[in-house]
Formats: structure tokens, C-alpha cells, sequence
């Protein structure tokens, strides 16, 4: 798994377009350029760490997401905290 810059834009457009939105209304709300959101969502530019929690927050998606393309499973670490706390237990017992 690796930062590619074309697949992160892709990502951003793609949810942009799912909310109906253009690339003025989204570039407005995100106060950027037009012509910057552009070139993000081809993958031609990057952006600041700043904009990437922004929208993650305006669209409801971890930065994970956006630049890697895997949500964070919350219930599949718990279950793997629930299993080594399990083994950990099992393990003190037997001491």
C-alpha cells in the first residue's frame, strides 16, 4: 500500500460528485482555487496536511481514505485488542 497522488484525487472527485457538487462549489467550500482543486483531483498537485483534514471532515472520511484508499475499522481493532487482552489473561494465569 502506497501514496499515489492520481488515485487520492480520484478519490476526492469521486466524492465530490456523490454530493452533487462542482469543482467551483467544493473549491469555494474548501476556499481554494478552482484551477488548485483541479489539479489536486488529477493527482498534479499535492496538498497541505491542513486541506487533507479538511476534507475529510467535510465528506465524512478519514484521511486514511483519501490518501491510501482503506477505511480505519474500528470494530476489527477492537476485536484484535479483545483477542490479545484474551492471551495476555490465559498466559498470566498459568504463571
Amino acid at each position: 500500500m502506497y501514496y499515489n497522488p492520481k488515485d487520492s484525487g480520484m478519490r476526492i472527485a469521486n466524492l465530490r460528485k456523490k454530493k452533487g457538487l462542482t469543482q467551483e462549489q467544493l473549491a469555494e467550500k474548501l476556499n481554494i482555487s478552482t484551477s488548485n482543486l483541479g489539479k489536486l483531483e488529477r493527482g498534479l498537485q499535492g496538498m497541505s496536511i491542513d486541506l487533507l483534514i479538511e476534507i475529510g471532515i467535510f465528506f465524512g472520511v478519514s484521511t486514511d481514505y483519501i490518501l491510501l484508499g482503506c477505511e480505519i475499522q474500528p470494530n476489527a481493532a477492537k476485536a484484535e485488542l479483545d483477542s490479545v487482552i484474551a492471551q495476555l489473561t490465559a498466559l498470566k494465569q498459568k504463571l
